[in-house]
């Protein structure tokens, strides 16, 4: 029983190991079928599984699509925000109180101001759906690592982005202690290109150092 847990453990060591490093499986479940008594055997395995991962976790291929997974996961975050911001507006349109508008009242906006602001809503709310669709649309590109969609995807969030940051300026730029939802899209436009770019290069960095 114990020598079918090891050769187990071997199996679960040799498909946890890094592509380049995958005759060490062989080697390990080989040696798996030397030990001498089961036990040796069982305690070999549990080695061999903890050197396997310590091999994935240091591997660079790994941390680049962990990477990846990463900002396409922080994305896909920001996508379902700006979806719940679009409902929010669209109950707002139906009734609902708009906290933003209650926010404006109390710095004292002008009755042209809300006006503006009312104006201004249903464009705000497609903006957020569209900007929304764009980044899980990017999201899901990173993710099957199509760059050159992802980065369409993300050009089309970014342009949406500025369009609805431009509304909101021309709305409350005399009132900039308001809540904004739309602080984040500036820096995750800057930031996820250059996280993609610091993965593809060390990446390189690692192909070359083998």
């Amino acid at each position: 029983m114990m020598r079918r847990v090891a050769y187990a453990l071997g199996d679960i060591a040799s498909r946890l190991l890094p592509k380049a490093h995958r005759p060490w499986g062989d080697a390990m479940i080989a040696e798996i079928g030397h030990a001498d008594a089961d036990r040796a055997a069982l305690g070999f395995a549990i080695g061999c599984v903890v050197a396997a991962l310590q091999a994935r976790v240091c591997d660079g291929e790994t941390r680049f699509f962990a990477g990846l997974w990463s900002i396409a996961l922080l994305t896909a975050f920001f996508a379902v925000l700006r979806f719940e911001c679009a409902v929010n507006g669209v109950w707002v349109l139906l009734g609902a109180p708009d906290r933003m508008e209650e926010a404006l009242l109390q710095h004292g906006a002008t009755r042209s101001l809300i006006a503006s602001y009312e104006a201004g809503r249903p464009f705000v709310i497609l903006c957020f759906l569209a900007l929304g669709c764009t980044e899980l649309a990017a999201a899901w590109f990173l993710s099957r690592r199509d760059y050159r969609r992802f980065l369409c995807a993300w050009c089309a969030a970014f342009f949406v982005a500025a369009i609805a940051v431009a509304i909101q300026l021309s709305i409350v730029w005399s009132a900039p202690d308001l809540p904004s939802e739309f602080h984040p899209l500036l820096m995750q436009a800057i930031a996820v290109p250059a996280l993609l770019t610091w993965s593809q290069i060390r990446r390189e960095h690692a192909r070359r150092m083998q």
